[in-house]
């Protein structure tokens, strides 16, 4: 099961890499740092809240806004597939 999580993982990084629309410096570890921002939960009273995902919404990156918006929303996804599964 991790590598099947691990190979969605690489693969959704790749294909939010491949989709940038503007050439930027260190972008893979910008998209892994949104990603794993998307992922990053606060646990109150059994209720899960999407803290980090929220903090995202707020910050205005320069170049490839898009990309980096999907990126933690795809940390989001992943976050709630494991909250499922």
């Amino acid at each position: 099961m991790f590598i099947i999580f691990l190979l969605i993982w690489a693969a959704g990084i790749y294909l939010l890499f491949r989709s940038r629309n503007e050439e930027e410096e260190h972008l893979v570890l910008k998209l892994i740092g949104y990603y794993i921002l998307g992922t990053f939960t606060f646990s109150f009273n059994g209720i899960i809240l999407p803290v980090g995902f929220v903090i995202s919404l707020f910050l205005k990156p320069g170049k490839n806004r898009g990309v980096k918006r999907i990126s933690s929303v795809f940390g989001l996804v992943i976050m709630l597939l494991g909250l499922l599964l």
